[in-house]
């Protein structure tokens, strides 16, 4: 790896890039950041930096990772800051990063890898090349400059020629560090649900691939049985499953179980969550805009009864992800149905 420099007062920087312009002369945006980030170099390594690629992308430090090479079909599971040529962060997935630059740290937010991959075009063209020079364990430190910070779609994806979409106006120095590559994400998935119900419930085998029910509280009486169309009291409480701590809370509507955690929020009203009953849980989620595997349990129950369902991404929300829920996260909720009024 090569040795990190300290940052030098952007004046020193400047002054380059004004020496730069007395002989050269700026007639665009791109040649301008062209001989800001060529000046930034000179003066912050030198000739010690690690490559100048093709494409111009200045590669400043590499730890080479051990583990498998990336490919297009592989999820990437990293973190990463970006920051300007002066040093200010714009963002970062990093929690000591937040905590020391951005002031944005909070020991409340849950803090995960993003998982990026290059046949996706979700990240700009410089990542994608990036990513494409990394070993799962490895580190890479690079200026991305703005012209590649665009997302060129292959001719076959547009009818068009290829779209690029400006997302930065100025270089970017970008910190990746590639936590693990996954492959199969889909067994990825089911390997952590399947670990998760071995330690926690005991080996509880999985009624559909990917979910998993139990009834933690039954109701024997006939009488409770819930009617469809009948309108339910729920409580839920809704965790992460990542094969960490598998405990990280994104929602509830129970105030005790939000102090608990401490997610409690008083502007919040913590009140029982009204679903209409369906035997369907296709009808359950678009009556009731629930999630695929909360709709599922929910067609389980009977009044005065508590559950835990847990599920892949796929019963969730998928490769997308929502609020603090990561793209492919499997999710554990714990459900109680109020007594019959």
């Amino acid at each position: 790896m090569k040795k990190s420099l300290s940052f030098t007062l952007i004046g020193a920087v400047l002054a380059a890039l004004l020496a730069s312009c007395e002989v050269t002369p700026v007639d665009d945006s791109t040649s301008q950041q062209k001989t800001v980030r060529d000046a930034w170099v000179r003066v912050n390594y030198g000739t010690n930096y690690v490559a100048l690629t093709e494409s111009g992308l200045y590669i400043l430090e590499e730890t080479p990772g051990t583990g498998d090479k990336v490919k297009d079909s592989t999820y990437c599971f990293v973190h990463y800051s970006t920051r300007s040529l002066d040093g200010t962060y714009k963002k970062t997935s990093d929690p000591e990063v937040a905590k020391r630059n951005l002031g944005t740290y909070s020991d409340t937010l849950y803090w995960c890898p993003e998982i990026w991959r290059i046949a996706n075009y979700t990240e700009n063209d410089g990542v994608r090349e990036l990513l494409s020079m990394m070993k799962a364990g490895g580190k890479i430190k690079a200026i991305v400059s703005p012209e590649m910070s665009a997302i060129t779609l292959p001719k076959t994806q547009n009818t068009i020629t290829q779209t690029n979409i400006r997302e930065f106006s100025e270089n970017t120095i970008y910190e990746i560090s590639l936590e693990k590559t996954v492959n199969d994400i889909t067994q990825y998935e089911i390997d952590l649900l399947e670990a998760y119900a071995e330690k926690y419930w005991n080996g509880l085998d999985s009624t559909m691939r990917g979910y998993y029910f139990k009834k933690l509280k039954e109701n024997p009486a006939e009488g409770d049985t819930i009617f469809e169309g009948t309108s339910v009291d729920v409580y839920y409480s809704g965790h992460i499953i990542d094969g960490i701590t598998d405990n990280f809370l994104f929602d509830t509507n129970v105030a005790d179980t939000a102090r608990m955690y401490r997610r409690y929020n008083k502007g919040n009203q913590y009140n029982a969550l009204a679903v209409t009953y369906k035997k369907d849980p296709e009808e359950s989620i678009s009556t009731n805009s629930l999630v695929d595997g909360f709709a599922r349990a929910m067609s389980e129950f009977k009044y005065g009864e508590e559950g835990v369902v847990f599920f892949s991404s796929g019963f969730g929300y998928k490769d997308e992800g929502s609020g603090e829920i990561p793209a492919y996260c499997p999710l554990v909720f714990y459900i109680r149905t109020a007594a019959k009024k």
